[in-house]
């Protein structure tokens, strides 16, 4: 503990996750998530100076959207949202891969290193499209109806279970090839040789040898999932679900059920070449938060790389005690102190 609060990066990166998850807390319970509105701006005297949206001078610190609503505020609400759902989808991915992975790793080592191929092949199938394809009939509004075919709740427990599993096959081989590459140490051969079963071997050493390395995986996970929900946020599929509003005027507009930001990022994209801070400021924050688990990810890494450093020096200088043999402690005898000696111990 002492070592993970001295690595800067780590410890950054975990205060500002944790300040966004407790900004968005702390404002769901003191203001109901109840978002500000300015529409208009008038001068002192009651003149109309200008209507919505806002630029961040006008309405600091971020702005308004083109219906007024603040920024910032909308920021706040969807960190919970965003945060929550890549910690919990990892969650998920690496509950199930980790219990198939290390079974698999252990008793069905041959049948996955034949599967193993075709695994690592639907690493090029496009996640993204794949997980449009399968959710756009149920996170997108019901055509002219203007209603949803499923509940709300519905609607995220299916998306949650569809962005867990495209990646179980993929994690499940990855913490396998980890628990197979363990099997092979030279310690699991001695634990083998003193007679310990394969349960034994599992939960005692190789258990403990794969922690930190899910750790690794799981933050990858965090950020894999991010960058999922970017993509289909830019392909106005929304977390919960997307209200579709045509306009031939106007143009057709999307929104979101939820104030995810992948959600508030894809509805507001068009306004990027003349309203530009409308979708920038989701973005930076959407950027923020990846770059934050990344942090945390290096920060870990250096902190493991560390701990098995010092480990093999101190083995090391184990081994180097053990083969080092003072002479001096030692004291030679002649042949006949040698004969002297005998003859005392046969009496």
């Amino acid at each position: 503990m002492k070592s993970a609060l001295k690595n800067p990066m780590l410890v950054i990166g975990t205060a500002i996750i944790a300040l966004l998850l407790g900004s968005s807390l702390y404002y769901f319970f003191v203001y109901q998530d109840v978002v500000p509105q300015t529409s208009m701006l008038y001068d002192q005297d009651g003149n109309l100076v200008d209507r919505s949206p806002f630029t961040p001078l006008q309405v600091p610190p971020f702005g308004t959207d083109k219906y007024g609503y603040h920024l910032l505020d909308q920021i706040i609400i969807g960190a919970k949202y965003t945060i929550g759902i890549a910690f919990l989808v990892a969650s998920m991915r690496m509950a199930l891969s980790f219990v198939a992975g290390a079974i698999g790793g252990t008793y069905f080592r041959r049948t996955l290193r034949s599967t193993s191929g075709f695994v690592d092949a639907m690493q090029y199938i496009p996640i993204s499209l794949l997980c449009y394809f399968i959710l756009s009939g149920v996170l997108m509004e019901n055509g002219m109806e203007g209603t949803f075919q499923f509940s709300y709740l519905e609607r995220i427990v299916f998306e949650i279970v569809i962005l867990t599993a495209v990646a179980i096959p993929t994690t499940t081989t990855l913490i396998s090839n980890e628990t197979n590459a363990i099997w092979g140490k030279g310690f699991i051969e001695g634990a083998k040789t003193l007679g310990g079963s394969k349960v034994h071997i599992l939960t005692k050493h190789i258990l403990p040898h794969l922690g930190p390395r899910m750790v690794i995986i799981f933050l990858q996970q965090i950020i894999n999932v991010l960058i999922l929900l970017l993509h289909l946020g830019l392909l106005k599929l929304f977390f919960g679900g997307t209200f579709f509003n045509p306009d031939p005027i106007l143009g057709d507009e999307y929104r979101s059920v939820s104030s995810e930001w992948s959600g508030l990022i894809g509805s507001t994209f068009q306004f990027l070449p003349y309203n530009s801070w409308i979708p920038l400021v989701p973005i930076l924050f959407f950027v923020l938060v990846i770059f934050s688990v990344n942090l945390m990810l290096e920060g870990f890494k250096q902190l493991t790389e560390k701990q098995t450093m010092k480990r093999s020096t101190v083995n090391k200088r184990t081994e180097k005690n053990k083969r080092e043999i003072d002479s001096s402690a030692f004291y030679f005898l002649g042949r006949s102190e040698q004969a002297e000696e005998r003859k005392t111990a046969s009496r």
